[in-house]
């Protein structure tokens, strides 16, 4: 081998032959350095009093990054929960097998968007853990340490085999695929060394940590894979004035005496005649406007088979919701025309228009039905009856409603509900033949005989503009004088033409579904022009409509996150407990080997032995110690850079190749670089030259440090 190397592994054994007898190596020395070598030297010992902190901010960094990722995806689903998409609390969730989150947006005039939280948090998550998976193995590693140092005092202990260490170092320092699988294969090898049970504990533990950070990285693809978002619009409650309500107007028909009409405020004569509101025409124009359905605030929705006042659009509530009360009437009629006498069906009936027509209905109970006031019907067929459309009240034993009104009856104060016969009859202009009389006709005429309970309510409504529908909640009779006011444009036969133009089409075909349209418009009709005699009042429950994100996160994925989390700050707990609780040894450190040279200091013990499990450098510090007779010092530092010599010179330098080993075969391994001489300021200077510099730039702690001779290191060549 030539001058120029030397194998590193024969100055590794003179160093340690100098540890074991350092007299034997420095018996020519001078003086000098024999009293250097009598100074305080490093010593281990236990310390048993107190609770050691080692990776103490290594354990809070892991478990406040994982467990409080962990509680903060579980207090995120708690705090934005939509308990309206599932109901019922913890257990329909589980059922249901989805969280359903509120998603904060952001929204400006052309976009809307949305951040799904829960798989921010999780991909933070799976992140996080990939990052602190390294910092939970070198936990690990200070657990593993304190048992090879305990291991290292007990001669009789199993301790690590050089392989063992290498392996040990490999995984723990750096925690790969290829380390983790090279150590299984050395440790299902049938034919190897026993290795301690803190080997296997460190292996089993890397390899569970190894699994645990990719299981969140699979669960966290796995929840982005399941998780969807959805808009919804949901009513949100709202602090607003909203007159949206309608209630009797008792400024405009008076109080409910019953000593004269109802609303007798509004009733009056003209032309010889008593009218409806004759002095008031924005009655009528309201009245129209909201049977037309133009009124822009009023208007008739039939719900249930209940006609009620609602505020229209022009009172602006679409965009919101709200309860409110108004007034209602619902209308249930019974066909009377079969209940009546007719006249005999001519055969040629069954291929006209018409049917024969109402005679009498007295058994019915109505004998005054048909009304008329002048004509016949002939037995010949004729009928000249003056038949016209009505709808007449019933009190009592009293028809009203075909002359004057409500001022027909002598009390016009109706009950609750209030009754009515309705009469309608369409003149058909075929002729039909009589049969029973040769050469006589009569006209078929189109009619319609009932007889209806008209019961008035007061509703209690809710108007959804999610839906955009009305709904009723809740009804109760109205008070009879109340009911006895509604009635009353009705009977002054505001809404007769109304019926009859409604009715047309079904009476015509026949329709089975007559009397249901009857019931239908009779109940709208008559609220429509009941609508002027009531005002606006305040509504509750008001709320508006708001577009919401829901996220929506698979159940399994997200709870088996969460517990990946809190397993992994567990086991940051346990393994930095395990460690503490175990003997701290600490290294005593004279002064004179410390950086400051002023007072001795202690080292733990722990710390130094888990960079020689963690890291490949403190054991390139003790084959190389360099020159600087600092050896001691640096082998006592817990940081792996300070563990090295390293140095400009190219005395330090490390090679491989082949070099020529004790037994003078060749050998591939590492090398040290011996130079004959070495280049400073553009000149080449021998190697006394270079020890000199060597010596100048070692540092002084009290008095000279030992720089072995480099003479000495060319005698390690062959």
């Amino acid at each position: 081998m030539s001058p120029r190397h030397a194998s590193i592994f024969g100055h590794a054994g003179r160093t340690s032959s100098q540890a074991s007898n350092p007299q034997s190596d420095y018996s020519n020395e001078p003086a000098e350095t024999l009293s250097l070598l009598k100074r305080p030297q490093l010593e281990m010992r236990t310390s048993r009093g107190g609770f050691g902190v080692v990776g103490l901010l290594s354990t809070l960094c892991v478990f406040l990054v994982t467990g409080g990722t962990a509680t903060l995806i579980l207090g995120w689903l708690y705090a934005f929960r939509d308990s309206e998409f599932v109901e019922g609390g913890t257990a329909s969730v589980l059922r249901n097998g989805t969280f359903a989150i509120r998603e904060s947006s952001g929204s400006d005039e052309e976009t809307h968007s949305e951040t799904l939280r829960i798989l921010m948090f999780s991909a933070l998550a799976s992140h996080l853990v990939s990052v602190t998976s390294t910092v939970l193995v070198t936990l690990l590693a200070y657990r593993t340490a304190a048992q090879w140092l305990r291991a290292s005092e007990d001669p009789d202990d199993i301790n690590l085999t050089p392989i063992q260490h290498g392996l040990l170092i490999r995984t723990l320092g750096s925690g790969s695929l290829m380390s983790i699988i090279n150590s299984l294969r050395y440790a299902s090898r049938s034919r190897r060394a026993n290795a301690p049970r803190f080997f296997t504990e460190a292996l089993v533990g890397v390899t569970g940590i190894y699994i645990l950070s990719h299981t969140v990285g699979l669960v966290d693809l796995w929840l982005h894979s399941g998780a969807r978002s959805i808009s919804v619009i949901r009513a949100v409650p709202m602090e607003a004035e909203a007159l949206y309500g309608i209630m009797y107007d008792e400024e405009k028909c008076g109080s409910f005496n019953k000593t004269v009409l109802p609303c007798q405020k509004l009733i009056a004569p003209l032309n010889g005649g008593i009218w409806w509101a004759p002095r008031a025409p924005w009655i009528y124009y309201e009245s129209y406007d909201t049977a037309l359905d133009v009124n822009p605030y009023k208007r008739v929705e039939y719900i249930n088979n209940t006609a009620i006042l609602v505020p229209g659009p022009g009172k602006d509530f679409k965009s919101q919701g709200f309860t409110f009360n108004t007034h209602g009437l619902r209308v249930e009629c019974a066909n009377l025309r079969d209940q009546c006498d007719r006249m005999p069906v001519p055969v040629l009936d069954v291929i006209g228009r018409g049917v024969s027509p109402v005679t009498n209905c007295s058994k019915g109970g109505y004998p005054r039905v048909p009304y008329h006031t002048s004509g016949s019907l002939k037995i010949s067929g004729r009928d000249t009856r003056n038949i016209q459309n009505f709808v007449l009240g019933i009190i009592g034993d009293e028809m009203g409603g075909m002359i004057h009104g409500t001022p027909d009856f002598s009390s016009a104060w109706t009950s609750n509900p209030a009754s009515a016969v309705v009469q309608m009859r369409w003149q058909n202009q075929s002729a039909l033949w009589n049969t029973d009389t040769i050469g006589v006709m009569y006209l078929s005429a189109l009619d319609l005989y009932a007889t209806c309970n008209m019961t008035f309510l007061d509703v209690l409504a809710r108007y959804d503009s999610i839906e955009a529908e009305w709904s009723i909640l809740e009804t109760s009779l109205s008070q009879p004088e109340l009911a006895s006011v509604f009635w009353t444009p009705t009977i002054f036969q505001m809404a007769t033409d109304d019926l009859a133009h409604a009715l047309m089409p079904y009476v015509l075909n026949r329709g089975a579904v007559a009397l249901d349209v009857l019931e239908s418009s009779m109940a709208k009709y008559s609220m429509a022009y009941a609508a002027p005699l009531t005002k606006f009042a305040a509504a509750s429950n008001i709320t508006t409509t708001e577009l919401l994100t829901l996220g929506l996160y698979p159940i399994t994925p997200t709870l088996l996150l969460v517990g990946c989390l809190y397993i992994y700050s567990i086991v940051a707990l346990v393994i930095f407990f395990l460690s503490c609780i175990s003997n701290n040894r600490m290294i005593s450190v004279p002064r004179h080997l410390t950086r400051g040279g002023e007072k001795d200091e202690e080292r733990s013990a722990l710390d130094v032995a888990q960079t020689w499990l963690t890291d490949p450098l403190p054991l390139m510090g003790s084959l190389f110690p360099g020159g600087d007779g600092r050896h001691a010092a640096r082998s006592v530092e817990s940081d792996p850079l300070r563990q090295v010599y390293d140095s400009d010179w190219e005395l330090g330098k490390v090679g491989i190749g082949l070099y020529r080993g004790n037994n003078g075969e060749m050998i591939f391994g590492l090398v040290r670089q011996n130079p004959s001489r070495s280049r400073r300021y553009g000149r080449f200077f021998p190697l006394l030259d270079v020890e000199s510099a060597l010596q100048e730039k070692a540092p002084i702690h009290g008095s000279k440090v030992i720089v072995p001779s480099l003479a000495v290191i060319r005698k390690t060549g062959p």
